[in-house]
Parts: C-alpha cells; sequence; structure tokens
C-alpha cells in the first residue's frame, strides 16, 4: 500500500519542520523556553486519505481494568522537564510497527513512544507521517515542570511495557488543566491486551490539548493533539483523531478536530502487527468488560462504539445474545462512529453464564468486521417465598409487601412489574397489569433476595351506565340494552316499571312510564351490577295536511286554517317565508307569496307536527307607465318598451298611431308621430283584466341642405366663396362646412375659403336644424383649381459660342394656353417653342424673356439672359523688363479660355526654348527660364495653346515679341 505520492505535501511540511528543529536548544537548557515561546510551528493540516489504510486494531477490552495504577514495580521516566525524553530503554521481547520489529523504545515527555531516535517535538502532526515512529496515546505539550504537573512512569516486563502520564499539566507550566493516559505495548501475546492485539490506549479524565507553544489558549485551541500510531513512511498509520478543544463531540478519525473529553475513560486497543488494503473497525467502550457479572432483577446499560479507520466508510453494529431472554436494543447508529445500546434486566431463568457479542462490519472491500465477546454471569440472592391474590378489577388498591408477600419479607426493597420497568409496592388493578411483581431487598451479600407476588384478576360485573329515554307515543320498538353505556355485559336480566318480568324491548305504543332495570350478576369477589333506563312515553299532535293556492292580485283575503287539507289541530302557530310569525291570514295584493308553515307543539321526543300552505298570487296586468320620445328622421330605430316605467309586464303587444299592429319598434324615417300603445292581458286567475301604456313620440324633419360654390374653378391659389342656399326654417346652428383640403370652416349663411393647392375638391356641409336634426350634404367635385402657369424655361445649347449660336427656347409648363417671346425687349414670335440666330461678338449678351397665360387669364413671365461665349487672346508685341513696373513682363491676356489647357513657350532666333509655363499667369521676364540676366536686346518667337470655353478644339498661336533693354 504506497501513499507516498499523495502525502508529499505533509512530508513537505514535516521536513521544514525538522529543518528549522535542528538548530534548536536542548530542551535542558537555560534558552530552551525563551526559544519555544519565539518560535510556534504552524499546525499540520490532517492527512487526506482516500481509502487505503495499512494497520487494523484486532480486538478491544473495557475500562473495567484498563487503568493500571503505577505502583512500586514502576520507574520514573524522567524528572520534571519539558519536551524532553527518557534514556533508551530495552525491550525483552520484539515489538512489531507494522512490519518492523523494535526491541528498544524512548518515552516522550510529550505523550508518544518512539523507536530510534527521542522526539522532543510538541506541536504534533497528524498521521500518516514519514518523520515520525511512534506510538501517541496522546501527542500533545506536556510540561511537568511544576511541583504539580505530574509524572511519567513506566514498568517493562518480560512481554510487555507500561508507561503512564499521571495528571500532567501543560505547556508553559500549566495545571489548571491535568491529563491521566495510559499506553501498554507487548509481544501480540500478554493476555493484558487481549485478543490479539499488542497496542492498548487507557483514559482517565482529559482536561487540556494544547500549549501556549503550540498556539493554545488556556489549554485549547492551535495545532491539536494527536493519538494513533505511525510507521514513518507516509503509509502505515493508524489515527483515532485529532483534539483541540473541550467537549465530548467526535466525528471520526479525519473529520474536524474533535472533544478531549470524549476519551474520558475510553478503552481503546488494536494491533500494528497488520498490512492490508482495508482494515476492520476499532472497539471502543465505557461500558462494556469481557466479563461481568449481574444480579438477576438489576438494569444493566451496555454501549460499545465501532470506530471507522477509513475516510467516509460506514460501520454497522450488530450484537447477540441466543441465551438470554430480555436482550434489549434501545439504540443503534450506523456511521462513521457507530453506536450500539442494549439493556437487559436478568430474570430468575437467566441465572447462569451466558456468552453476548458486539459486532462492527464496515462498508470497505472486502467488508470487515470487528467482534467483542462478552461473558455474562447472571446469579441470585436469597428467596423469599412467593404469595399470589386474586382481585376485582376494578378493586381497590391492595399492598403487594403486606396483603401478597406477608411477613416473611423484609421490608425497604424494590419491586418490578412484569415488563421489568420499577414499581411501588401499591398494586392499582384500574391502572396495573396482572401478572407477577418481583421483589428484591438487599440482606447481605452481592445480589438483593427476590420473592414474586402474582397477581390474577377477575372481570367485574357490568350492567352499563344508567340512562334516560323519552319517547313518543306513536314510536317504534326500542332495544333499551342498546341504550347503555359503556358495552354492559349481556348475561343480566330485566324488570319492567312496574316489577314485573320484561324482555328488554319497550313498546311506546303500549309500554308506559316508569324506570326498567337491568342486573348482572358477578363473580367472587365481585360483586352485581345494576343499570337503571328512565323512560318517559309523550302524546303526539297532527297538524293538518298541506296545500297550494294560487290567487289573482285583487282577490279578497284568505283564511288560511281553513284551507289547509286534513284536520288539522287548532291553536298552532303560522310562520311566514320569511320566517317570521304570521296571523293566519293572507291578502293577495300586498302579502308576501310563498310557503307559510303551521306548526303544532308537543313535548319532545314527540316531534312538533308542520305541514305547509303554499300561496302564489297571479299578478294582474301591468303595461307600465306612459313615456314619451323624440326624435329625428335620420336618427336609428329604437325599442319602444324600455320607454316605459313603472317595470311592465312582458307579454303585451304593440299598436301604432292608428290601430295598427306594431313590433314595439320605433323607426323614426318610416314612422308616424303620435301614439303607440303597449297592452298587457291578464292571465290565469287575473284573465278577467287589461291594462295599456302609451309612448307619446315626436318625429321631427332632418334639413334640406343646399349650397353654391363662386367661382367654382380657377387657378392656385383660388379663393371661393360658399353660399348656404338651406331653406331658412330648416337651418339652426351650428353649420359645419369641410372644404375638402383637410380645412374647415363655420357659417350658415356664407363662407370664403382660399385652395392653397391645384386639385379637384369634394365640398361637405352639415346642418343642424332648430329643432337639434343634423344632416349633411357632400358634393362631389365642387372646386377644381389647377395650377398657376410657370413662364420657366430652357435653352440649348448655354451659353452659344461663334460656332454654335443658334439657341433653341422650350417653355417648360404645359398648362398655359399662351407663349409669348421677346428678344432685347422686342416681340419675337409665339408658341412652346421658339429658336434665333445670334451675332457671335465678343461681350454679346441678349435678354429674352417669356410671356404665358391659362384660360382663366393667371399669367406669368421670366427673362434670362442669354450669352455668346467669344474667347478672346491679346498679346503684345514688344515689353521693356527694366524694372520699373511697367511692362515688365511679357503676358498673353486671355479671355474664356480653359487655364488649365494653357500652354506659353519662349524661343530664340535660333529655336532654342528658353521659357515655357502652363500657368496663365506667368508671364516671361526676359530671362531664360525667368532666372539668371536678361537677355540681349532682339526679336523672340512665342507660341501658345488654349482651349477656349465651350469648344471641344484646342487652339495654337505663334508670334513674335521684341525684347527692349
Amino acid at each position: 500500500m504506497n501513499k507516498g505520492i499523495r502525502l508529499l505535501t505533509s512530508f513537505s511540511l514535516i521536513a521544514l519542520a525538522f529543518s528549522a528543529l535542528a538548530q534548536n536548544p536542548p530542551p535542558d537548557s537555560p534558552g530552551y523556553d525563551a526559544w519555544k515561546t519565539s518560535v510556534v510551528l504552524a499546525p499540520l493540516p490532517p492527512p487526506v486519505d482516500e481509502g487505503e489504510v495499512a494497520e487494523a486494531p484486532v480486538g478491544s477490552r473495557s475500562n473495567c481494568d484498563c487503568w493500571v495504577p503505577p505502583d512500586a514495580t514502576y520507574t520514573l521516566a524522567m524528572g520534571p522537564n519539558d519536551d524532553s525524553s527518557s534514556p533508551q530503554i530495552a525491550l525483552p521481547f520484539n515489538f512489531f510497527l507494522y512490519g518492523t520489529n523494535y526491541n528498544s523504545v524512548y518515552i516522550n515527555n510529550n505523550g508518544n513512544l518512539s523507536f530510534g531516535s527521542s522526539y522532543g517535538t510538541y506541536s504534533a502532526a497528524g498521521f500518516p507521517s514519514a518523520s515520525y515512529v511512534m506510538v501517541a496515546p496522546f501527542w500533545g505539550d506536556v510540561d511537568t515542570r511544576p511541583a504539580n504537573g505530574g509524572q511519567v512512569w513506566y514498568k517493562v516486563t518480560p512481554t510487555a511495557l507500561f508507561v503512564n502520564w499521571v495528571a500532567v499539566g501543560y505547556y508553559g507550566m500549566q495545571t489548571d488543566k491535568l491529563n491521566s493516559f495510559q499506553v501498554i505495548i507487548t509481544n501480540g501475546v500478554d493476555p493484558v491486551v487481549p485478543n490479539g492485539a499488542n497496542v492498548s490506549f487507557c483514559y482517565q479524565d482529559m482536561q487540556w490539548t494544547t500549549g501556549a507553544a503550540s498556539g493554545g489558549v488556556g489549554g485549547f485551541g492551535g495545532t491539536p493533539a494527536t493519538v494513533g500510531a505511525n510507521k514513518g513512511d507516509g503509509v502505515n498509520y493508524m489515527q483515532f483523531g485529532r483534539f483541540d478543544h473541550a467537549g465530548v463531540d467526535y466525528d471520526g478519525p479525519f473529520g474536524i478536530a474533535d472533544g478531549v473529553s470524549w476519551l474520558d475513560y475510553k478503552y481503546l486497543s488494536f494491533t500494528t502487527n497488520q498490512t492490508q488494503a482495508n482494515v476492520p473497525p476499532v472497539i471502543t467502550s465505557q461500558s462494556v468488560c469481557d466479563s461481568m457479572t449481574l444480579c438477576v432483577g438489576e438494569l444493566a446499560t451496555l454501549s460499545v462504539t465501532f470506530l471507522s479507520p477509513e475516510p467516509a466508510q460506514i460501520t454497522t453494529a450488530t450484537t447477540s445474545a441466543p441465551t438470554l431472554s430480555n436482550w434489549n436494543v434501545t439504540s443503534n447508529t450506523p456511521g462513521l462512529t457507530a453506536d450500539i445500546t442494549v439493556d437487559f434486566t436478568p430474570l430468575p431463568a437467566d441465572i447462569g453464564y451466558h456468552t453476548v457479542s458486539f459486532t462492527g462490519t464496515d462498508d470497505g472491500t472486502p467488508n470487515l468486521s470487528s467482534s467483542l465477546n462478552v461473558v455474562i454471569h447472571v446469579i441470585q440472592g436469597g428467596a423469599i417465598p412467593p404469595g399470589s391474590l386474586t382481585v376485582c378489577d376494578n378493586g381497590p388498591a391492595v399492598d403487594l409487601l403486606a396483603d401478597v408477600l406477608g411477613p416473611a419479607a423484609a421490608a425497604g426493597g424494590n419491586w418490578t412489574d412484569p415488563s421489568g420497568a420499577a414499581h411501588s409496592s401499591t398494586y392499582n388493578p384500574s391502572t396495573d397489569a396482572p401478572g407477577d411483581y418481583l421483589y428484591a431487598v438487599l440482606l447481605g451479600g452481592n445480589c438483593a433476595s427476590l420473592g414474586t407476588a402474582t397477581i390474577t384478576e377477575v372481570a367485574h360485573a357490568w350492567a352499563g351506565n344508567n340512562v334516560a329515554g323519552v319517547y313518543c307515543s306513536d314510536g317504534v320498538p326500542v332495544d333499551l340494552f342498546g341504550l347503555l353505556g359503556g358495552a354492559p355485559q349481556a348475561t343480566g336480566v330485566w324488570t319492567s316499571a312496574v316489577g314485573q318480568a320484561f324482555s328488554g324491548t319497550l313498546d311506546p305504543t303500549m309500554d308506559g312510564t316508569g324506570n326498567y332495570t337491568y342486573v348482572v350478576t358477578g363473580a367472587a369477589p365481585c360483586p352485581n351490577d345494576t343499570a337503571v333506563v328512565a323512560i318517559t312515553v309523550n302524546q303526539y299532535v297532527d297538524a293538518g295536511l298541506p296545500n297550494a293556492m294560487t290567487l289573482c292580485e285583487d282577490a279578497t283575503p284568505l283564511n288560511m286554517l281553513a284551507s289547509l287539507n286534513g284536520s288539522p289541530t287548532p291553536g298552532g302557530i303560522w310562520t311566514a317565508p320569511n320566517g317570521t310569525q304570521w296571523g293566519g291570514s293572507w291578502l293577495a295584493s300586498i302579502d308576501p307569496q310563498g310557503i307559510f308553515t303551521y306548526t303544532v307543539t308537543s313535548a319532545l321526543p314527540c316531534l312538533d307536527h308542520s305541514t305547509t300552505l303554499t300561496v302564489a298570487m297571479d299578478p294582474a296586468p301591468w303595461a307600465g307607465d306612459d313615456g314619451t320620445i323624440t326624435k329625428c328622421a335620420n336618427d336609428g330605430s329604437v325599442t319602444l318598451f324600455p320607454l316605459l316605467g313603472g317595470g311592465p309586464d312582458a307579454d303585451g303587444y304593440w299598436e301604432d298611431p292608428t290601430h295598427a299592429s306594431n313590433p314595439g319598434t320605433l323607426i323614426p324615417h318610416t314612422e308616424l308621430s303620435g301614439n303607440y300603445a303597449y297592452i298587457v292581458l291578464g292571465t290565469a286567475t287575473c284573465a278577467h283584466l287589461i291594462d295599456t301604456a302609451l309612448v307619446a313620440a315626436l318625429i321631427n324633419p332632418l334639413p334640406r341642405i343646399a349650397f353654391v360654390a363662386d367661382p367654382d374653378s380657377g387657378c392656385h391659389p383660388l379663393q371661393v366663396r360658399f353660399t348656404n342656399t338651406t331653406p331658412v326654417e330648416d337651418v339652426g346652428d351650428p353649420c359645419l362646412w369641410n372644404f375638402g383640403d383637410g380645412q374647415f370652416g363655420a357659417g350658415c349663411v356664407d363662407v370664403t375659403h382660399i385652395y392653397q393647392d391645384p386639385g379637384s375638391y369634394h365640398v361637405r356641409l352639415k346642418v343642424t336644424t332648430p329643432a337639434g336634426c343634423t344632416d349633411e350634404l357632400l358634393r362631389y367635385n365642387v372646386v377644381l383649381v389647377d395650377p398657376a402657369p410657370v413662364a420657366t424655361f430652357r435653352m440649348s445649347p448655354d451659353p452659344g459660342t461663334p460656332g454654335n449660336s443658334t439657341i433653341f427656347f422650350t417653355a417648360e409648363d404645359d398648362h398655359p394656353v399662351y407663349y409669348g417671346w421677346s428678344i432685347d425687349g422686342v416681340p419675337y414670335t409665339t408658341g412652346q417653342q421658339a429658336n434665333h440666330w445670334f451675332n457671335a461678338t465678343l461681350g454679346s449678351e441678349h435678354l429674352i424673356c417669356l410671356d404665358v397665360y391659362d384660360r382663366y387669364g393667371c399669367a406669368d413671365t421670366l427673362c434670362r439672359t442669354v450669352e455668346i461665349i467669344v474667347p478672346s487672346i491679346f498679346v503684345e508685341n514688344a515689353f521693356t523688363p527694366d524694372g520699373d513696373g511697367i511692362n515688365d513682363k511679357f503676358l498673353p491676356h486671355l479671355l474664356d479660355i480653359i487655364p488649365a489647357e494653357h500652354v506659353f513657350q519662349v524661343f530664340d532666333r535660333w529655336g532654342g526654348l528658353i521659357f515655357s509655363s502652363e500657368d496663365p499667369t506667368e508671364g516671361w521676364d526676359g530671362r531664360a527660364n525667368n532666372s539668371g540676366d536678361i537677355l540681349q536686346q532682339g526679336v523672340y518667337v512665342w507660341r501658345l495653346e488654349a482651349l477656349p470655353r465651350y469648344q471641344a478644339d484646342k487652339l495654337e498661336f505663334i508670334g513674335s515679341v521684341t525684347l527692349i533693354k
């Protein structure tokens, strides 16, 4: 099992710790204490276990005799010290530690045994560790220097080493809390550590975990103390836990640090002579010995704990006691720590020897178990003669000692009931169970004297509870036995109310009022029992038979009692449908309808007799209250019925003003003004009645709308006057206009509106009559607005040139009916198109005008200037570059020439190029390329390339110029 790879981190930390300790002063040097308080090693992290453990405990025993007090055979391991160790101690036996035999050992003051070398390390590491070879019952910072700081004792036998840390304190020199613990190591055969184990740990009261040099405060916190064994190879180890605080909490070997009091009076035993992948659970206990003596009647509670050495393993505990009768498991909790508790009270039948077992089985691979066998010896004290007593099960309480066992039993003992629970000396038949009651009294010796008081109960006679019954003289027979309460016995005898034998069945039509008795005979020592049924028989009454009647609303008052069927008893009470008391007379026109109840009362249990009279009213026909309605001829149809007031009947019919049938709907544009009649006929008991209601209808006419527009056509913007020609009597207010272009107006005589945009417009006029009736007239295409003429025109070419000076003119607006052209103010021609040839002279410009008007006389005029572009070039024939600012440069003057196409050159008389430029603004100043000295006076040839505007071909000009100095 190689765990070295996953333990590298712990190993590295331990190595670093030992590197630091290599330079530590020895524990007995004067400066050791100062050094120790200044250097506190960081606590090592708990080991990370992933399922493989190399060691396993193989047995256990309880603390019944695990603590071996040091006596004269013991030797003091070392004097008062902090972090010291004993000299090397030879062992007369081989101690096997995970594959290695050792025959010498060091006892280290800090709660551990080491092999090969001593350790003064006071801050404990978790196991496994590659740095320590040790067995550690409690590796912590022990300090025995104070006078009451405790001592470490040891004893060597041929087969075992005993080491006891007795009431030791902690660093630095603290004795407010003390620990006592023990370790025994053996050759694996010595029975002092039984069942083949070779290591045991035993604890008394454990009060501290950590010294101040390891980060502890008041004995707790900081680096936890470690309990276990370690080979020192980082692989083979046993860890029971790490402890850093007070308390009894414990979550297993590898969880968070635990409470040190969990160790109190614990016994742990295991073997280090083992290497395998899975290890069985470790057994620990505070209450179970490997052999126990129990007395009959003495309650014993046995608890065993199994620890799972591997992290995250689940151990399940079981127990077996095949020869014991009341071996009772009271709790059993599986887990990393499995706990099982058993209660056992020996009975006389258990006297003798019994072997019981506790087994813990883990869920590792393979499943392994650890078992603890306990031999229980059950013994008994002296015998007390038994007694017995028969009691009635509802009788008085008895004294078990005085009334059953008698004077042969001494007082002062304890009683146990048949279930094994403690009991008083008093037996109460009402609450206690019959059976054998065990009495135990200590009269000398180890076990109490026992006696058995046997109680037998006899069921008491039970006739049931007294009851009373009240019945009506018209009732059915009644079985009186069924009335008795409390489940009476059925063996009794009945006696009637007149003292005669009685069957037990009461017939109310024949049997009278009185007490009927039921007697059950009791078996000794129980008496007879009697129950009484007190019977009362009352007489019944008759309220008659029900009836139902319907009357017309105009009927005379009704005598209600006379209207019932049968022969009702007078003197009853009438109740109205709403539950109120009623007088016995009903008037259809004003009284409520429904079910009236007539009730004649009687004594219970005879029921009050009731019957009903259902009265209903046929209402007189009701056409409702008269109504009126006024409508315009263009209003929608109206249902006449809702115009009636007073909630009229819905089953009537309508007649129009001419008495013709009408469906009850007024259609204003087809109906007449006048009275519309609603007629309702009576039905059933009111068939002799009829009712009529009138709706007076007035239908107002609509306005006769007319209007004119002047003008009704023209060019935009067009102002139109609209005149309302509706008859005056039809005109009220308001009169609203919709001009069709998104604009609106109001006016009942005439209105004026300007149409800004061309188009054909629909016009709508809405008129309200003096009576409030509104109608509207929509006329389509009332106004036509044409676009105003626009005297725009285009010219081609534009501008003209000497080679293309005939200009064509085209008017762009197609709507005018007249086009007139003039040139320079002189009429020229008419028509949408015209053309004219212009003389191409320099600076030639002409004004051309277009006059247009449409069919409505709307006119427009536009005048534009026509240009004839004639390119012009002027070149001097001499210049004087003498620096006087006048005629100093030779530069051609250009008009209407494209600058980008400009080339100007000057040559001397031999044809040599002496100046060239493409910049129209740059001239020749008489020097070669405009630099150096002025050339000699004389004639020079120039050349000019130019592209006139609006022409496609370049022009070339050549001439001469005279340079004069």
